[in-house]
């Protein structure tokens, strides 16, 4: 039962990654439509967001896999003029805007069906952020994809990527970040076991100094 089950999420994490847009919006769409991932509806204490909240500074953030909308509502409303969320997941999304209508910020918060791999903004941003989502984009196309995104940034906009498990499964994806990127920040959280990088695209950097 266990190798079954094993082989089953691995196949599902190969089809999450390198799975056809359509391919991949069903399988998100089954999951957010089933509650596999309603525990993540309330996170207000999560260790990312002081980090965005410091880093939006009162300015824009694109939050990329932003799921059913929980960073979106979570924020302070205080620390950021506009927010826009991205997912794959019709699912997702819909929960994201019914939520934000509740939470009445409508107003600040948008919501776009894509996926991260083919996004193009219409604006640039503070901070664009990845949480629990960059590990779905194949590992060879990490950084391109960081390259492509950081044409969005705002002279000093940053990225943000929280990752967990982020010294052990994940540490691959965190080396290669602190190798090809300035490293602003850096904070490890044991409960939950998590990672959060602040950084910097190298030709960015160069600009302000």
């Amino acid at each position: 039962m266990r190798l079954a089950q094993s082989v089953q999420n691995k196949i599902r994490a190969f089809l999450q990654a390198y799975g056809t847009p359509k391919v991949k919006g069903r399988l998100w769409d089954a999951e957010f439509s089933g509650g596999r991932w309603d525990n993540l509806d309330t996170t207000p204490d999560d260790c990312v967001y002081r980090y965005v909240e410091k880093s939006a500074n009162g300015g824009s953030i694109l939050d990329l896999g932003c799921g059913s909308g929980s960073t979106a509502n979570e924020l302070d409303t205080n620390t950021y003029r506009d927010y826009t969320g991205v997912d794959i997941s019709d699912a997702a999304i819909s929960k994201a805007r019914s939520r934000t209508e509740q939470n009445e910020r409508a107003v600040k918060n948008r919501f776009f069906r894509s996926d991260v791999a083919s996004y193009v903004p219409t604006q640039r941003f503070d901070v664009i952020l990845f949480r629990d989502s960059i590990y779905y984009i194949p590992r060879a196309n990490i950084k391109a994809t960081l390259d492509r995104y950081s044409k969005y940034l705002k002279p000093c906009g940053v990225f943000i990527v929280r990752m967990w498990d982020g010294g052990g499964k994940h540490k691959a994806i965190a080396d290669m970040i602190e190798s090809n990127f300035n490293i602003v920040d850096k904070f490890f959280s044991e409960h939950p076991n998590a990672v959060v990088l602040v950084f910097q695209h190298r030709t960015i950097s160069s600009r302000i100094e």
